[in-house]
């Protein structure tokens, strides 16, 4: 997978490598703990009337930043259906969206760690 998250003690930090890092321009995101407003696992529907910044999209692959409903949005997965959506206040991004092997396991482990959450 080109991104890895790491769950550090105060944020959690978006590695981003491979063609996901050359097309979004980004090689790491780090996003405060602080910061998450709500996090969610489930599907994301792609709209079409989202706004490409950077990044690449095919039929089975969205990777980059996005403009969707006036929002910025970081978007990277294969599968709409296996995603975290981290919804974000004060932060580069209003959304990110990430593909995980488990998106339950990884939200609640984001979610041990956001005391404004709790």
């Amino acid at each position: 997978m080109s991104v890895q998250v790491v769950l550090e003690d105060t944020e959690l930090i978006l590695d981003i490598s491979g063609w996901t890092s050359i097309t979004t321009l980004k090689r790491k995101i780090k996003i405060p703990y602080n910061s998450v407003v709500e996090v969610q696992t489930g599907s994301f529907k792609f709209p079409l009337t989202s706004i490409k910044r950077t990044g690449i999209t095919t039929l089975d692959y969205k990777a980059g930043i996005f403009l969707i409903d006036g929002k910025k949005h970081f978007l990277t997965y294969h599968e709409d259906n296996k995603v975290i959506i981290l919804s974000l206040k004060e932060n580069e991004f209003d959304k990110v969206v990430i593909e995980s092997e488990d998106p339950e396991q990884l939200a609640n482990n984001i979610l041990l760690r956001c005391s404004s959450l709790k």
